[in-house]
């Protein structure tokens, strides 16, 4: 079955009002080159006159720095951990801003489980185990502000980051074909914001849970969460074929009960891996190229993943693909517009695996 919703503007278009926020969009945009996003960062804000007159953009920075979300070394503009934090903070209140409940960062884990402490750090937050408070790094946070110990305060705190067994596993597969960037039309931005507002989601609230990204264009590679922020689309073929056969060897490692496949794509297959080399045909629907696909899809569903795609364009071809692979794989399909991606997103993930009830009002 396919769903249907209405496209607008994209939703890189539309930033927060916050110019400490802005910079996360504009970080994401330029594929985490900050010395680029702050240089669109300046423009944007100088041409739309929102500069305060006797202000220059080296104030905002001034107040970017000062807010620990960036520091300038020999010239250099470079992104902090707090700044990479805030960003995906950030990203995730956009990507959701649209879902009509309230989305909780509460993390719940069941009893039971044991979670183990990994040597990384974040931002501490409501509903985080004070046991897991990094009290050198809040102290040091307090420090660098001019406070000292008896001063630390709630944005000082930082928590170490932890982990526990999976649940529930989730493969999302982003097309990074020249299509996604083609006609002055963004759409790998928004693609990306999903995947770290997902991460971000799933993280807050379902830990138990994991999450594979993949990039699919002439091949199919993994793609770190932390490193989402870096993928760009560039001259490729859409090899989705190999994106689910990536997608299906991941999930059968993982230990969760729930699997999925999310593919986010904006044209039809137009190649496949075949004895080493590329077959690929961008004219039409290669029969070829469908059935190997196809077949791809029916492994993944023989063993186990639902699959849906999200498609955020309305080429006929396309459509008329997904409508055959979505029967053959008994999957779900949905038009999207870029504005609403995430949340169909969201909605979908909730929907399939029964976890609506778990969203906090």
């Amino acid at each position: 079955m396919i769903f249907s919703y209405a496209s607008i503007e994209a939703i890189g278009t539309q930033l927060p009002a916050k110019r400490h926020e802005r910079f996360a969009q504009q970080w994401l945009a330029a594929n985490g080159n900050l010395e680029k996003a702050m240089g669109a960062m300046k423009d944007q804000l100088e041409n739309s006159q929102e500069i305060d007159p006797g202000h220059g953009f080296d104030d905002i920075l001034d107040e970017l720095e000062r807010l620990g979300l960036i520091r300038r070394e020999n010239g250099q503009i470079l992104a902090t951990l707090r700044g990479k934090r805030f960003a995906r903070d950030s990203i995730f209140e956009t990507v959701f801003a649209g879902f009509p409940q309230k989305l909780s960062p509460t993390v719940s884990v069941p009893t039971g489980h044991r979670k183990e402490r990994l040597p990384s750090t974040r931002a501490w937050r409501h509903g985080d185990d004070p046991r897991e408070i990094d009290w050198g790094a809040s102290l040091r946070n307090a420090t660098l502000r001019g406070a000292t110990a008896k001063q630390i305060r709630e944005f000082d705190l930082e928590s170490w980051e932890t982990e526990s067994p999976g649940d529930g596993a989730t493969a999302l597969l982003i097309d990074i074909s020249h299509s996604m960037i083609l006609y002055g039309e963004d759409r790998i931005t928004p693609a990306k914001m999903v995947a770290i507002g997902l991460a971000e989601f799933l993280r807050r609230s379902h830990p138990l849970d994991t999450l594979d990204v993949i990039a699919f264009g002439n091949e199919a590679w993994r793609i770190p969460i932390d490193s989402i922020v870096e993928l760009e689309a560039g001259p490729f073929q859409t090899n989705t074929a190999e994106g689910l056969r990536l997608a299906r060897e991941i999930l059968r490692t993982r230990r969760g009960s729930n699997k999925r496949i999310l593919v986010i794509t904006d044209g039809k297959p137009t190649c496949i891996s075949d004895k080493g080399r590329l077959y690929r045909n961008a004219n039409s629907l290669d029969p070829r190229i469908v059935q190997r696909t196809l077949a791809e899809g029916r492994l993944c569903a023989r063993e186990g993943c639902r699959i849906s795609t999200f498609m955020i364009a309305r080429d006929p071809e396309l459509v008329e693909f997904v409508e055959t692979f979505t029967r053959e794989v008994r999957g779900r399909a949905f038009h999207t517009g870029l504005d609403r991606l995430g949340e169909v997103v969201l909605r979908d993930w909730l929907a399939v695996c029964g976890r609506s009830r778990q969203i906090p009002s």
